[in-house]
């Protein structure tokens, strides 16, 4: 809803800045800018500006917290508006709106937007779900449990959901605790009905069925809602995701979207749309091209073969167009990096290193379903040893299939890696790329790995 508002003020905000400059400031004619066309841009910047996936709410309620939060959002939005705006400038050469108009606006919205998303989402809480509006909760379990939720508890009036105390099983009372006990575990039916509870809060099951059919049945009769508290959360440093499994649920550490076999399908049939022309109809052209520089500068097999980690883990042959010198049974070298100048790349080796034309061999692959178009790459197996020992959570990147291409490579992470930040950041990168996965996010790295074979990175070679 505060979203609403956010988009509906930055229209406004330009109608009026308009209307002023026309009528009190007189710098512009009336009918000399299309004013449904920018108010249309400024709507779709609105629209495109939502935050799809909203940032982790810390049990926290600093103020400087609440402000950062607001200039974060109010930093995207502004970046958005600003860029529908000059593209509808760029587009239709409009030379009648005013630079300085649109830099006023521009600015204005920033700061507007920071004072709204701060203090707005309150005042509409506040309003939505005061009196009535709320729901009347309260927690059952030990009063140890509940101080695990006191911080949880203060901030949850914002969202309308009213911690009215503590249902405990448990004879004495516990002074620490910031929330009223208000009865016992055998007064339950007596507090449900005298507080009109709308929600009870479960802490714990305390390993027994005797204790939670009661309760079930009587929140059932009650028409109150049960929430279950998941204590495994606070032993980990990352949010817990809920997994559907064969009727069960389970927990995982982290978002795969994956693990989706609607994503898996629809990112299997973008790697056979992409890589069946390309085994088709550019990979011979390039076996000749490739084998007659190969005989003139390195005689030797066309493809190099190599065995490589898959997804789980599972080991598969890699295909390349061999871009160095053929070793023949020599394989001392075989697991050294290949370095700037390094001399065992011949002189087209190098050529087709730096535009990966060498890479192009594993759509064969793609198509054998042992890697993507898109993933992390696939590195010797002694290097994923090396690379493990460095990085904890290095093998992870094995949830998915490897690519020809990743979301490292796109941002320049080619080449040699000479330390351990260059691991862990392609690393981060990797995870960042499994975790939030999307078609879109494919075609984007496909299209910039395009744009690096024509322009390279200084890392590739």
């Amino acid at each position: 809803m505060s979203h609403g508002f956010v988009v509906v003020f930055i229209m406004a905000l330009f109608a009026g800045m308009h209307f002023y400059s026309i009528f009190v400031l007189e710098r512009v004619s009336e009918g000399q800018v299309n004013l449904h066309l920018y108010l249309l841009g400024v709507f779709i910047a609105g629209l495109l500006s939502y935050p799809f996936k909203e940032e982790k709410i810390q049990q926290t309620t600093m103020q400087s917290f609440l402000w950062v939060t607001a200039v974060r959002k109010s930093n995207y939005q502004t970046a958005i508006i600003a860029l529908l705006i000059f593209a509808i400038v760029f587009t239709t050469k409009d030379k009648a709106i005013s630079r300085i108009f649109v830099g006023s606006y521009i600015l204005s919205a920033w700061f507007s937007l920071i004072i709204i998303n701060r203090y707005v989402p309150d005042w509409i809480a506040g309003f939505a779900f005061r009196g009535r509006n709320s729901v009347r909760t309260i927690f059952l379990g030990s009063a140890k449990s509940a101080r695990r939720l006191e911080q949880w508890a203060e901030r949850q009036p914002f969202f309308g959901i009213d911690i009215l105390g503590l249902i405990t099983y448990e004879m004495a009372t516990d002074l620490k605790l910031k929330m009223p006990i208000i009865g016992e575990f055998m007064d339950m039916e007596l507090i449900m009905e005298a507080y009109k509870v709308d929600q009870i809060v479960l802490l714990e099951t305390r390993n027994s069925d005797w204790w939670i059919d009661p309760v079930v049945e009587l929140c059932e009769k009650h028409g109150c809602r049960i929430l279950i508290f998941n204590p495994w959360e606070e032993y980990f440093d990352q949010e817990l995701l809920p997994v559907q499994l064969g009727g069960h649920t389970f927990f995982t550490l982290q978002e795969e979207p994956l693990e989706n076999p609607i994503n898996r399908a629809m990112k299997r049939i973008l790697d056979i749309v992409v890589s069946l022309p390309v085994v088709l109809f550019v990979l011979p052209l390039l076996c000749l091209l490739v084998k007659c520089m190969q005989l003139r500068q390195a005689p030797g097999p066309l493809f190099f073969k190599q065995e490589r980690s898959g997804q789980r883990g599972r080991r598969f042959k890699i295909y390349k167009f061999r871009s160095m010198r053929d070793a023949g049974t020599d394989r001392t070298r075989e697991g050294e990096q290949a370095k700037e100048g390094d001399d065992r790349i011949f002189p087209f080796g190098q050529i087709m290193r730096k535009t990966s034309i060498d890479e192009f061999p594993q759509f064969i692959n793609v198509l054998l379903g042992q890697m993507s178009t898109v993933g992390p790459r696939p590195h010797l197996l002694e290097h994923d040893d090396q690379f493990s020992q460095q990085v904890n959570i290095y093998r992870t990147r094995h949830f998915v299939k490897p690519g020809i291409t990743g979301l490292a490579q796109s941002k320049g992470f080619r080449g040699e890696i000479t330390d351990r930040r260059l691991i862990e950041e392609r690393v981060h990168y990797d995870l960042q790329y499994i975790r939030g996965w999307s078609i879109w996010l494919d075609l984007l790295i496909l299209f910039k790995t395009a744009v690096q074979i024509l322009r390279p990175p200084k890392s590739a070679y």
